[in-house]
């Protein structure tokens, strides 16, 4: 071989390396799911177009199953990989409980990169007196038609060999196949726990029906679905609302200025048309709406939030950074909501949670159960005067019973509040004294009570004794409040032992939010699990119904990131194992 065939061999195989690296690239930039981190396939759901802009509900994942568990695998360590795999397999087999079908067999040939779930209506007959009858149309993106049509015919003729009684007809060309229905009404079809995940009941209804849509609509979305609707009218309302621009959910005003302001990567999506009471006039309210966006992070799930209300508001976040009365919250605290101005936030959210019924009664048992340990009326005796700094957090305590910690920013209307707590303690037949901890200068509020050891053998030989009813003190600029004389002592030393806005944890926790913000709501689960399921019955049966996430929850982090024309928006950190 001469000097000059050498070189062109040497160019010719350079290019050819060349080319499988880029073919490479190209393929691992594409098909890697840590793609994933930065959002799935699609941003919207193209089956919006089938959901009226009325329906109650709408939840999409925008990224094909498999795809989702190949990112967890990436992140397992080798020991949790089996594991990991044999939670997405118990997962995918309680979705189809009941259902006769099976997820490798029937599914994954032909799933694309949308499933998409709508609850169309809150009671499909609009008779309250047989029961509430809930329609939901499940809208899956296939990837293969023939296969998908396959799929379907396939399932049909199993039902029609079990004895079934089959029916299909043409419906603007669009063939429906669906069970007869019954002679007489059947019982209500409810929205009931499905094997630890909240999904219409996994038992089909009996008059079950399906479809398949081809074509593109007038937005440009590709529309391979197949459907899945509680009944065959639910099938048709959907091919309608296709042809029905401005009906269809896609395009919807309050939709579509939602999404607008959610702007990060995402691999799932959720819209909910609230509802709103009649005005004092009995006027009726445009309904507000709520869409959230999930997106993938290396440490756990973050999701931005949209409250589109009907007011025309603009409000700019108000921090740059934590609010420094969080060094009196020692880091051990499982639970604290910092932020500032908290008269404003007592209006808005009073405001917010009256519309509905099982949130209001929530707030008011919460704030019932923190008056009754210290004997105030939180919204007339503190929270009026906090107009700027403050943070609240549970500390662990001793006892079962956690004790509580508030710390907030003096302002002009402090000394007043002050004494008029005072003069509260004093209308109790509390005793108000001081003494010094930690060279600070403490006031507390006490109550004598009767000793149940007095006079048995090895025990206490006083028969009464001092019981703290709250402790106060005047820290630099701060106003420091708690249930108990050691939780005073924890918040003192805080900045020397550890607060929690220097802990670790709480900066990974912070760490995907937004800096500019209006303060931090955030919960340590492990930690905490005990406490709110004391304090939130209903809370075990939302664990049992969302058990895969509970199970790795490490932390929940919310902000409130402003409001834009009257569009609130909100993120949520969920940290997981």
């Amino acid at each position: 071989m001469n000097l000059r065939s050498f070189f062109s061999f040497l160019i010719a195989g350079v290019l050819a390396l060349l080319a499988l690296s880029a073919g490479g690239f190209y393929w691992l930039s594409t098909k890697t799911p840590l793609n994933l981190l930065a959002g799935g396939p699609t941003t919207t759901p193209a089956a919006a177009v089938f959901v009226s802009k009325e329906a109650p509900f709408l939840a999409s994942m925008l990224v094909n199953p498999d795809r989702l568990e190949a990112l967890r695998q990436v992140f397992a360590t080798p020991e949790e990989r089996s594991l990991a795999h044999a939670e997405f397999e118990r997962i995918k087999k309680s979705l189809l409980a009941n259902t006769g079908l099976d997820y490798s067999r029937d599914i994954q040939p032909w799933i694309g990169d949308e499933i998409t779930l709508a609850l169309t209506k809150a009671d499909v007959d609009r008779d309250s007196s047989n029961g509430q009858q809930t329609g939901f149309l499940l809208a899956v993106s296939s990837q293969n038609a023939d296969r998908s049509q396959q799929f379907l015919e396939s399932y049909w003729q199993k039902q029609s060999r079990a004895g079934k009684t089959v029916q299909s007809e043409l419906y603007k060309g669009i063939q429906l196949n669906y069970k007869k229905s019954p002679a007489t009404p059947e019982k209500p079809a409810l929205i009931l726990p499905l094997n630890r995940l909240y999904l219409p009941n996994s038992t089909l209804p009996t008059s079950f029906a399906t479809a398949t849509v081809g074509g593109t609509s007038d937005s440009g979305n590709n529309l391979n679905f197949v459907l899945f609707a509680s009944s065959r009218d639910l099938l048709r309302d959907a091919i309608n609302n296709v042809a029905a621009a401005n009906g269809n959910l896609n395009n919807s005003p309050n939709y579509q200025k939602a999404l607008q302001q959610l702007n990060q990567g995402r691999i799932a999506l959720a819209f909910v048309n609230l509802p709103q009471p009649a005005t004092p006039q009995n006027l009726p309210v445009s309904p507000n709406s709520l869409a959230v966006t999930v997106g993938v992070n290396r440490r756990g799930l973050l999701a931005q939030t949209a409250l589109v209300t009907s007011r025309d508001k603009t409000a700019i976040p108000t921090l740059s950074a934590p609010v420094q009365a969080l060094q009196y919250i020692p880091s051990a605290s499982p639970f604290v909501v910092a932020s500032t101005d908290l008269r404003n936030f007592w209006t808005d959210l009073s405001s917010a949670v009256s519309a509905n019924a099982e949130v209001s009664k929530l707030v008011d048992r919460t704030l019932a159960d923190i008056q009754q340990v210290w004997g105030v009326n939180l919204p007339q005796d503190i929270f009026k005067w906090v107009q700027g700094e403050y943070a609240l957090a549970v500390v662990p305590s001793a006892s079962n019973s956690a004790d509580w910690i508030f710390a907030a920013e003096t302002s002009a209307d402090s000394q007043k509040a002050i004494d008029q707590l005072d003069e509260i303690a004093r209308s109790k037949e509390y005793s108000i004294g001081n003494f010094t901890l930690r060279d600070q200068k403490i006031t507390a509020w006490t109550q004598l009570t009767t000793n149940s050891n007095y006079g048995k053998k090895n025990q206490s030989k006083s028969a009464i004794e001092t019981e703290a009813k709250g402790v106060r003190a005047t820290v630099g600029k701060y106003q420091i409040f708690t249930t108990s004389v050691e939780a005073m002592d924890a918040a003192l030393k805080a900045a020397e032992t550890g607060s929690l806005v220097a802990d670790r944890d709480f900066q990974i926790s912070i760490e995907p939010l937004p800096p500019a913000n209006d303060g931090y709501f955030y919960l340590d689960w492990p930690s905490s699990r005990a406490i709110w399921e004391k304090q939130i019955p209903l809370l075990r049966l939302i664990e049992l119904s969302a058990r895969p996430l509970f199970d790795h929850l490490r932390s929940l982090t919310v902000t409130s990131t402003g409001e834009i024309t009257g569009i609130r928006k909100a993120t949520i950190f969920m940290r997981l194992n």
